[in-house]
């Protein structure tokens, strides 16, 4: 199945706006899509990967899928399917 993944973070402008089709095997979550990308392109890693035993998005990401906030009960281990997408953001605070 192909999933797309938006990334419209910034570190230097790396990776900002880049944009990847990625095909992963079925059934797949959230985790085995970034984990392909990181495969993909080691840059990904140090852009929004936090550093640790297990995998898990930077502080001050949010991860959507389909344009939703990534469950907090499944988190990473949210199910994907064909035609998904995939978008990490800068997420926004404020009052």
């Amino acid at each position: 199945m192909t999933i797309e993944v938006r990334i419209l973070v910034t570190k230097d402008q790396i990776l900002r706006g880049t944009t990847a089709r990625l095909d992963v095997a079925s059934p797949a979550c959230v985790g085995d899509v970034l984990l392909r990308l990181v495969e993909q392109d080691c840059r990904f890693a140090d852009l929004a990967l936090d550093k640790g035993p297990a995998l898990a998005v930077r502080p001050g990401l949010a991860l959507l899928l389909n344009g939703v906030n990534v469950s907090l009960s499944q988190g990473l281990k949210t199910p994907v399917a064909d035609g998904d997408r995939i978008s990490l953001i800068h997420a926004i605070s404020g009052g």
